[in-house]
């Protein structure tokens, strides 16, 4: 642990061109010992690089942050005499390049974009993107993808925020894990549709090809090819996926397979943006519908299931009426 801190000094030491000589020789040596310590000092090069550019520290809390800088490389506080505004600038021209690593550094770790992170978003339409594994992800309007950058770590971590489509490149040495909300997905490759439902703190899994792990804490389950998973309220539940239409966001197709009215409207709800109450007063009906709609509106499913439902199906303040 010593030697580690009195590396991270030298380190910082270097960067800001304030190494003596035989410091630098230490530190050459050092970095030639072991890939593990090439690759750390590589590390600390590239989040200095990056925080040349970055002009939020202008705001920094120079005192409060250099005194936790010190903290972790271990450089023990001294009484200093401001005699002159010359000292002051010199003692500023130390730590200002030092806090600066330490922000770098943190966001490197933790902010996409800047290092580490990667981030990929829609809005008002559907994208997909290629991951570096060649894995590949679709996501739904208005819906965030964050990953780490080259997929490089032991595990291909990503989060999502939305709905995504993956279709995981097989790699059974890093295993593809996807946390949204309080749950996450585990696979080695395989495809699965996979949304959250902020409302209601919801996460509907559904597994097209392969098996994944869905789990949330200490609970998990396992879902194969045709099955849905549901995670609600700390609970997981499993059953069968008995329509492709939880993806027709992706494939622009809606079908109904014998499919009764409950089906019909949940598919509408889940499908289109302008419905986001159902308001059915008709009588139960015991009706089933076959067809298929290939990038309908929501009018031309409407128009549809008036003739087929003889019911009535309009459309008010993004509420769903149905009546006889």
């Amino acid at each position: 642990m010593k030697e580690k801190i009195n590396i991270d000094e030298l380190i910082v030491k270097h960067l800001t061109d304030d190494v003596l000589p035989e410091e630098k020789v230490t530190l050459e040596e050092w970095v030639k010992q072991s890939d593990d310590n090439a690759s750390y000092f590589e590390q600390m090069e590239k989040v200095w690089e990056r925080s040349e550019g970055l002009k939020a520290f202008r705001c920094v809390n120079v005192m409060g942050d250099f005194e936790q800088f010190k903290a972790r490389v271990g450089m023990k506080s001294k009484v200093v005499k401001l005699s002159s505004r010359r000292s002051l600038m010199r003692i500023a021209a130390v730590m200002v390049p030092a806090i600066m690593f330490v922000a770098a550094y943190s966001l490197y770790q933790n902010v996409p974009g800047f290092g580490k992170w990667e981030a990929f978003s829609t809005s008002n339409r559907v994208e997909s993107i290629v991951l570096a594994d060649a894995s590949e992800v679709s996501l739904n309007k208005n819906s965030n993808l964050i990953y780490e950058k080259g997929l490089s770590g032991k595990e291909r971590s990503l989060r999502l925020e939305g709905e995504g489509y993956f279709k995981v490149a097989k790699n059974p040495e890093k295993p593809f894990v996807v946390k949204v909300g309080n749950a996450q997905v585990k696979v080695l490759g395989t495809e699965f549709n996979l949304e959250e439902d902020k409302n209601s703190n919801m996460v509907m899994l559904a597994v097209t090809e392969g098996r994944v792990l869905f789990s949330s804490g200490d609970k998990a389950v396992k879902v194969v090819a045709g099955e849905r998973a549901v995670y609600d309220n700390g609970n997981i539940t499993k059953q069968a996926l008995t329509s492709s239409n939880c993806i027709a966001w992706k494939t622009g197709q809606i079908v109904f397979d014998k499919a009764s009215l409950d089906e019909v409207v949940e598919t509408i709800v889940d499908h289109f943006n302008e419905v986001s109450v159902v308001e059915n007063s008709s009588k139960n009906t015991e009706l089933h519908i076959t067809t298929r709609f290939n990038n309908p509106t929501l009018e031309d499913v409407l128009v549809e299931l008036r003739i087929h439902f003889m019911k009535k199906f309009e459309i008010n303040d993004n509420k769903l009426i149905i009546s006889d």
